[in-house]
């Protein structure tokens, strides 16, 4: 990256220093403290890269402030990237009330000389960008009105009274109008403009066409990323020397590259991450402006897991993304394809979701382990802003998420690992922790880059130095990792850091969940694996040839669980919580959040674990959504075994066909439609542990289906109940129940359930008495 350069000009900071533009006291990156209003911190931060502005002081914009003739013409002259003209002018004298001690003479005075070419075909002549009131005075700190400023910016285009009309100002009101200067802005021409309305009509003139048929931000720059439309990943990225101030990052580089620095201005321009458009360059490769294109944005937190073909948000809208949409984060130089990106994209991202013409053509994804920065910091006692200077570059306003909730400054314990977020200007607090050996370190014991873990090498960040202190290798260590799995910290291993490591184990390794989103997988015998089932969330811990695991511990819920609101009785529920079901005496089961249909679930159904701020990481529900049973057809029927003719059950469906063991009794009737909770014998053959038997309800009209936010459900009576997504689908063809080649099989759910809906007009269906979800679709 290059050595970040800040323009030094005296004569432009003493103007602004009076006016709307003054130059904050610090230095510290950000929009300005006093916008709330999206779109008015997006047009403020533009113009900020541009020098056009820097705001009144502590980083405010007074978006409702008044603005002077005066003003208005120093933000043209540098507008139009002329500012370094103005100590010439800063001697003469053209109007007689912008004397010599006024702080904007030399700009008013340029504005005033800069020609507008005006030709009738035949003669030409000019006129200047301003002009005074009539009589010699320019009235400089007067406010300035609609009409004269849209007059002044369409004249900046290159437009005069030839196309305007001799009337004014109504001539330049409906030529500004037509060129798309005050979209946005209905105010009448007389109306005194606030800095809020001006940042609008500047942002505007970046897109206005000349009078020549050119777009303004052609004329001062070339687009970076060619003609296609690019997202500014990150702003504020670290340069060569150290400083976080102005460098941008976009699509279509690598987050290696050198990073684009501002050509004017402080470059402080947050407000300017994820957003989509135009990133403008001068011959130096330096930026001059940033256009935002017209699309729609839309930022979602997602609630439960993405999926191949849709999004749901914490709202319960649901959004439709289709293969071919690209995917970015701060750390892709040219993103993915939505199919290969959606499966890291857990319950808790952020997505920022760009649409033309009602289809989503674009996603930006933050909140994960992409966003977050290379460096760290090992909270070793109380945390304060100062604790985080060197990750935030003197930035005090940070937001702060542990497993993707928001807490506070103080809510960070003693052997967080904290590493920093540019995009969202977040601290991402891990308190992910995995007892070890301290094993071969390279390329020293301490300061390695690089350490052993069963096999596999881990990197080792330069925070880790400071907490090694005299660890040799041999010794047991807990090694302190960041959101995305990096170690953060090597410590010796003691009860205050226990491991916190939470994953699932098999017998020929652990799969470690991230804080950030996705797992961190480890290969090596672990040596009490029997003990747990497959997809048991466990407690894990290496040891020096392998892994050892252990139970999850969890407590009694404290109050109901708000599914919507996040709440756990008084305890805040992470985002990215991982939900499991369990029956008596059967393993658990997986539960995405977003498939949760229930607005509240009773305490009693519902043991929690929470991370070492009180935050609940993990639910365990009893019996409360279904999930846990496998759906489909009890079938039985005589066969031989061993030479003898026994009765043999089966449960089949579209997706598996299971055999059960030869003792195994149901009190049903063959073709009963059921859910099975199955265990496994000694000799690996399944077995029931429970069976329920489904609600079964008949004459169902396919005109009683519909689709609700990309969900669907049955209505019945007074009754509607949700489709499974993985819901069985039969066809009832030959009158008998029991035929194995009646069931759809392969897709997903959804596809199998629009296909049955085309067999026939009425239908039986079969509802779980513990989700209230359909399970079994049987056309008749």
């Amino acid at each position: 990256m290059r050595i970040f350069k800040r323009l030094e000009a005296a004569v432009l900071a003493a103007a602004l220093a009076l006016s709307l533009v003054v130059l904050p006291a610090s230095a510290a990156p950000g929009s300005f403290t006093d916008v709330s209003d999206p779109n008015t911190a997006l047009n403020a931060d533009i113009l900020r890269l541009m020098g056009v502005v820097s705001g009144t002081g502590e980083n405010r914009f007074n978006p409702s402030g008044s603005l002077t003739r005066a003003q208005f013409c120093t933000m043209v002259v540098t507008f139009l990237q002329r500012g370094d003209e103005a100590p010439r002018y800063s001697t003469r004298t053209i109007f007689s009330d912008v004397k010599s001690g006024h702080w904007a003479r030399a700009y008013v005075n340029l504005a005033a000389s800069i020609p507008v070419s005006e030709s009738d075909g035949e003669n030409s002549s000019s006129i200047p960008l301003v002009s005074g009131v009539g009589d010699g005075r320019f009235l400089p700190d007067d406010n300035i009105t609609m009409a004269e400023a849209a007059t002044i910016l369409l004249r900046a285009l290159g437009y005069t009274s030839k196309e305007a009309g001799a009337v004014w100002p109504q001539g330049y009101m409906d030529l500004a109008a037509s060129t798309g200067l005050t979209e946005g802005l209905d105010l009448p021409a007389g109306t005194a403009i606030n800095r809020a309305q001006a940042a609008q009509l500047f942002v505007n003139a970046l897109s206005c066409k000349t009078k020549e048929g050119k777009a303004y931000y052609e004329t001062i720059g070339t687009l970076s990323n060619g003609q296609e439309k690019t997202i500014v990943l990150s702003v504020n990225v670290e340069t060569d020397d150290g400083s976080t101030i102005g460098a941008i990052r976009t699509t279509g580089q690598s987050k290696d590259s050198e990073a684009y620095l501002p050509a004017h201005g402080d470059g402080n321009v947050a407000a300017l991450q994820g957003k989509r458009g135009y990133l403008v360059l001068n011959d130096k490769q330096e930026v001059v402006a940033f256009v935002p294109d017209k699309s729609t944005v839309t930022t979602i937190v997602l609630n439960g897991s993405a999926q191949a073909n849709s999004v749901k948000a914490s709202s319960g809208q649901q959004y439709t993304i289709s293969s071919g949409t690209t995917v970015y984060t701060s750390a892709s130089d040219a993103g993915k394809d939505w199919l290969e990106a959606y499966a890291s994209l857990t319950s808790g991202t952020q997505l920022t979701m760009y649409s033309e013409k009602g289809k989503i053509v674009a996603v930006y994804a933050t909140g994960g382990a992409n966003t977050i920065d290379s460096d760290a910091v090992v909270v070793m006692g109380t945390a304060t802003a100062a604790t985080f200077h060197h990750l935030t570059g003197g930035v005090t306003n940070f937001s702060v998420i542990k497993d993707r909730q928001p807490i506070r400054l103080n809510q960070i314990k003693p052997y967080d690992v904290v590493t920093y977020d540019p995009v969202s200007n977040t601290l991402v607090v891990s308190d992910l922790r995995m007892t070890a050996v301290y094993s071969d370190p390279k390329p020293n014991p301490k300061t390695p880059q690089t350490i052993n873990v069963v096999g596999k090498e881990m990197e080792v960040l330069e925070s880790a130095w400071d907490t090694i202190g005299d660890l040799k290798p041999g010794d047991s260590v807990s090694l302190l990792l960041t959101a995305d799995g990096v170690v953060a910290g090597i410590v010796p291993a003691s009860a205050q850091v226990r491991s916190t490591a939470i994953g699932t184990a098999t017998e020929g390794g652990v799969s470690i969940f991230l804080p950030g989103g996705g797992t961190l997988d480890l290969s090596g015998k672990v040596t009490n694996a029997s003990s747990v089932t497959a997809d048991e969330p466990v407690v894990i811990s290496s040891v020096k040839d392998g892994f050892s695991v252990s139970k999850l511990p969890v407590n009694r819920a404290p109050g109901a669980f708000d599914v919507a609101g996040l709440k756990l009785g008084a305890l805040t529920v992470s985002p990215s919580v991982r939900i499991y079901e369990q029956l008596k005496n059967s393993p658990l089961q997986s539960v995405d959040r977003g498939s949760l249909t229930m607005e509240s679930i009773p305490a009693d159904k519902v043991s929690y674990h929470a991370n070492s701020s009180g935050v609940v990481d993990y639910i365990v529900l009893e019996d409360v959504t279904g999930v846990a049973y496998i759906y489909g057809m009890m079938v039985g029927g005589y066969e031989e075994i061993d030479g003898k003719e026994r009765y043999v059950w089966y449960l089949r469906s579209g997706s598996q066909d299971i055999q059960f063991s030869s003792a195994t009794t149901y009190r049903g009737q063959s073709g009963d439609m059921v859910g099975v909770v199955l265990g496994t014998n000694r000799d690996d053959s399944s077995t029931i542990r429970e069976i329920v038997k489904l609600q079964e309800i008949r004459q169902v009209k396919v005109s009683d289906f519909f689709e609700s936010q990309g969900e669907y459900y049955v209505r019945v009576g007074a009754h509607t109940y949700q489709i499974a997504d993985n819901v069985e689908c039969y066809y009832n063809r030959t009158g008998n129940k029991v035929s194995k080649d009646n069931w759809l099989t392969g897709g997903t759910g959804t596809e199998r359930f629009n296909s049955i809906k085309t067999y026939s007009e009425t239908f039986s269906i079969y509802v779980d008495q513990v989700g209230q979800q359909v399970r079994i679709v049987v056309a008749n």
